[in-house]
């Protein structure tokens, strides 16, 4: 599969998602997400924006002399990064929280496309139950890489030119984890393992790093994002859907909720 094709193909499954929202039949399990969206974002927002201007300038003020050349590079990275990091630790506490009733707004969006819903095997408690252990596990395997690219990142600091490639490495890392994120919840409702969840993210990593980035950038936005997690949810729920046909085959069960 082209490369550029499958990635310019992945942004178009959030701008779905978006335009889905408006069914009525979603409307119950889009509400309590987008009022999690708006607590979490008053609370980091009144705890670490109004900061960071000073923290980078507090950072930056301690560089040597020798080293003041770098100082608007660093500067620029260190505000993609720290909004990189915003984003992602505002969607994994908002994914934590509300991963209950996403995972229920994936099932239904399933049977409105399909006429059915997937069946994970487990009662509701235990899909509950798993979904924080799964948001857990991630979080190991995403500060176990981060950690590595954050190495990375401190050798190519110091070389002229090769510097400039720690922001974007950072911004398809964090876009690449955030579609993971998302793209896990019609994963979970099949009561998918971790490992098999790896592999399908792989298979078709282009095309979800296409609809990771719309969702990075989307979530960095003061309004838009308060719609996005349960746009994103939808826009993941169909790109499965359509690119995983061999392990969509549903089994019906009740209504959500």
């Amino acid at each position: 599969m082209n490369p550029i094709t499958e990635f310019s193909a992945g942004p178009s499954y959030l701008l779905r998602g978006f335009r889905m929202l408006t069914e009525p039949s979603l409307r119950r399990y889009v509400v309590i997400p987008i009022v999690i969206n708006i607590v979490l974002i008053a609370l980091l927002v009144s705890l670490l924006g109004w900061q960071l201007d000073s923290w980078l300038h507090a950072w930056l003020s301690g560089l040597p002399d020798w080293l003041a050349w770098l100082e608007t590079l660093l500067w620029w990275v260190g505000v993609v990064m720290a909004t990189l990091a915003f984003c992602y630790v505002f969607t994994l506490l908002a994914n934590l929280i509300a991963s209950p009733f996403n995972g229920l707004l994936s099932a239904q969006v399933e049977r409105l496309v399909t006429g059915n819903a997937p069946e994970s095997g487990m009662s509701l408690a235990g899909e509950m139950a798993d979904g924080v252990v799964s948001e857990l596990r991630r979080l190991r395997y995403y500060l176990a890489r981060a950690l590595m690219l954050g190495i990375v990142s401190l050798a190519l600091l110091f070389i002229p030119g090769a510097n400039l490639a720690i922001a974007p490495l950072w911004f398809i890392f964090g876009a690449f984890m955030l579609s993971f994120e998302y793209l896990d919840q019609p994963m979970a409702n099949r009561g998918l393992r971790f490992d098999d969840k790896i592999l399908r993210m792989r298979a078709r990593r282009w095309r979800h790093l296409g609809f990771g980035s719309l969702v990075t950038l989307m979530t960095a936005l003061p309004l838009a994002n308060l719609v996005v997690m349960p746009a994103a949810v939808v826009g993941a729920t169909l790109l499965y859907l359509e690119c995983h046909p061999a392990t969509t085959t549903p089994v019906t069960r009740g209504e959500p909720g």
